[in-house]
């Protein structure tokens, strides 16, 4: 799903800069409380901000959902985390402005009304949580026995079954050749 959100430049610089600290030598491992004030920040600078101060940006939305409890859950679906160190930090900082953006668009008073969660289908872990919170990070069956009633096990299953399909193989193998050979 798209959505347009809004997002002004003081915000994304706001961001841009959290990202960028986190991986500097000197950054502190534990990234919570940054992350906390972060999400803060962006709700107070959100509330001050005209709406002339702000740019329409589209996002799209991997996932979102309310839990039979009412909290609202914004995911940002990836398949495993062995990006190259720079992909991860773009995930990550396209993860906080996308957050924003809902935010914004969603009229959120605090940054506890929407929850943020990246979650990798893989449950191998490559990187540590330099960026965004433990507690915001799901691998594997977590989010699966968290929040949905869809057994990870089955949909695991299925996609390993579908990703042998010889049929499937041979669309993209065709498909890949002409994308090479400029045919498509």
């Amino acid at each position: 799903m798209a959505v347009s959100s809004f997002s002004h430049p003081a915000l994304d610089a706001l961001i841009d800069s959290y990202i960028t600290s986190r991986q500097l030598p000197d950054s502190p491992d534990e990234c919570t409380p940054y992350f906390d004030e972060l999400l803060k920040e962006i709700i107070r600078s959100e509330a001050v901000a005209s709406q002339k101060d702000r740019q329409g940006i589209v996002k799209d939305i991997d996932a979102l959902f309310c839990t039979d409890k009412g909290q609202i859950v914004y995911t940002e679906l990836k398949y495993n985390d062995d990006h190259d160190t720079g992909k991860f930090a773009d995930i990550n900082r396209k993860f906080i402005k996308t957050w924003a953006g809902l935010s914004v668009r969603l009229g959120n008073k605090s940054s506890e009304d929407l929850f943020p969660i990246i979650y990798y289908f893989n449950p191998t872990k490559r990187y540590g949580p330099i960026h965004t919170p433990s507690r915001n990070i799901m691998r594997g069956p977590q989010l699966f026995d968290e929040y949905l009633s869809t057994r990870y096990e089955d949909v695991d299953r299925y996609l390993s079954a579908l990703s042998d399909d010889r049929v499937i193989l041979e669309f993209f193998d065709d498909m890949y050749d002409r994308v090479r050979h400029g045919t498509l």
